[in-house]
């Protein structure tokens, strides 16, 4: 299958740069006036699902054990004429219900945000499981040298055209299986539908690939060079995306018609302190997205990464 498209260019700016995409793209990410160079601009907004009152205050059981709770924490250590002022509007209330306190376990409600306990139902509306990992830790063997003749004499063996042998079911790395209990983590996949659905700066996501040119604008006389600043100007990009839109999907599929673009996943992991002296470390893995431009991703109030895993604190069983 041959897959023909025209070449669209917007026009040189002032610095020099220009973009070219394969085909007219859906939108341009970060430009001023894009709707005036694509023709039937529709871009829709990422539909946000409201969350209902159980989930927000979830692990609660009810609104008033999460305003009790609340009152609590926030009330300071004394006791003064303010907190006494906060108490009274607090079970005067219309939806304050003192028989909805009855039977609530404040000390397991603490354990389950604090993370020490998973009662499953916190961790299951945003997708987290828990999974048992075995690795193999290589031990450090050195090999004899019956081991590299007889791999020698293999290796010889297939390059005369033996057959090769059955595939070994055995793992690919040799040494000490350790298991990794309480592994926990989420698919990428649903990482990936709620940011590309729900995330408002999904809006200026790069969906498409393109090549980025600078012109000297003070000496024109100059060839134009490749410019390569985000990801989605890479050569492998562009192969990938052009991989994709030739794949052959069965049309009587309803995905058939949907369009197909490259979500550029990048992890990165480092410890991190969960408290002003030090004892309690984490060790989270967080996605990023590669779609969305650089001068948005690295601002701390985007929240460009999504947590995708945790990485359990391992002991060995052995010393070496």
């Amino acid at each position: 299958m041959l897959l023909a498209c025209q070449l669209f260019s917007q026009v040189r700016n002032t610095f020099g740069l220009l973009r070219t995409y394969k085909g007219v793209p859906t939108s341009i990410p970060n430009l001023p006036n894009s709707e005036s160079f694509i023709p039937t601009y529709t871009h829709p907004t990422p539909y946000r699902e409201p969350k209902t009152i159980e989930e927000i205050i979830d692990p609660y059981p009810n609104f008033t054990s999460f305003l009790f709770d609340h009152h609590f924490w926030t009330s300071g250590p004394t006791k003064s004429r303010r907190n006494r002022n906060s108490t009274q509007a607090l079970l005067t209330r219309k939806d304050f219900k003192s028989s909805d306190l009855e039977g609530v376990n404040f000390n397991a409600i603490e354990q389950e945000l604090q993370g020490y306990s998973s009662t499953g139902r916190w961790e299951q509306t945003r997708g987290w499981r828990k999974s048992d990992l075995v690795i193999r830790f290589p031990l450090g063997v050195k090999k004899t040298e019956e081991v590299h003749r007889a791999k020698a004499a293999q290796a010889a063996r297939l390059r005369r055209g033996a057959p090769q042998p059955p595939p070994s079911t055995a793992a690919p790395v040799e040494g000490y299986p350790l298991l990794i209990p309480d592994f926990y983590h989420r698919l990428i996949c649903e990482v990936i539908r709620e940011t590309f659905s729900q995330d408002p700066a999904a809006c200026n996501f790069h969906y498409h690939p393109l090549v980025e040119t600078y012109h000297s604008p003070a000496n024109p006389t100059l060839p134009a060079k490749r410019i390569y600043s985000e990801v989605f100007t890479s050569d492998a990009w562009i192969e990938e995306d052009a991989k994709i839109q030739m794949t052959c999907i069965d049309p009587s599929k309803p995905e058939q018609d949907l369009p197909r673009v490259v979500a550029a996943i990048m992890l990165w992991s480092d410890k991190t302190v969960l408290n002003l002296f030090g004892q309690n470390k984490a060790w989270p893995v967080y996605i990023f997205f590669g779609n969305q431009p650089k001068s948005e991703r690295v601002q701390p109030t985007a929240s460009g990464g999504c947590h995708l895993a945790y990485l359990p604190q391992v002991v060995f069983p052995f010393c070496c």
